[in-house]
């Protein structure tokens, strides 16, 4: 639901980018230029480390960002289905000239993360953005003693990179074809 919140108040200033795979869907449907989206997922991936650090900073010394099961194609469909239904939501409620100018976007954005995390957050851990993972796999790799699952969220960020790519290209598609 904080995402909810964040993209009302980015919505603005950045399209409320903080997902390299909605910038990758944007660059899909031509909404951003190649240069634009390396700028986005450059300042999504340098905020994801910012943030890691900050909760460190805040005392929280046992974080990591990876799958908490052991069957692989469970975690696979878990984040590109929702990686998915995140990138559609946020294409139809954001380029849909039907309803451009809606209040609920931020809403529909936030409770579909939401719904994620509590359908598949303990299959995948509910990340939908390769961003977050890169966060803490940069962090494992700078202090690989802090936490007790930190060296393995380095691990899974290949994971969540494809999965996140899979599910935006997917949604880009499906979206064009019904916007037709």
């Amino acid at each position: 639901l904080g995402l909810a919140v964040l993209v009302y108040m980015g919505a603005h200033i950045s399209g409320a980018h903080y997902n390299p795979a909605v910038s990758l869907a944007m660059l899909i449907n031509k909404k951003l230029s190649p240069k634009e989206m390396g700028f986005y997922i450059f300042y999504q991936l340098l905020g994801a480390v910012f943030a890691t650090y900050t909760l460190y900073f805040l005392g929280n010394e046992d974080f990591s960002v990876v799958s908490n099961t052991s069957d692989i194609s469970q975690f696979i469909v878990a984040e590109i289905l929702f990686t998915f239904l995140l990138v559609f939501v946020i294409l139809n409620v954001a380029l849909n000239k039907n309803i451009e100018g809606n209040q609920y976007f931020g809403l529909a954005i936030g409770l579909t993360v939401t719904a994620g995390a509590f359908s598949v957050g303990d299959i995948s851990g509910a990340v939908f953005n390769p961003a977050i993972s890169f966060g803490a796999s940069v962090y494992s790799f700078v202090d690989p003693e802090v936490g007790t699952n930190a060296l393995s969220s380095s691990d899974f960020f290949i994971y969540y990179l494809i999965t996140g790519v899979v599910g935006a290209v997917a949604a880009s598609y499906a979206y064009k074809k019904i916007a037709e």
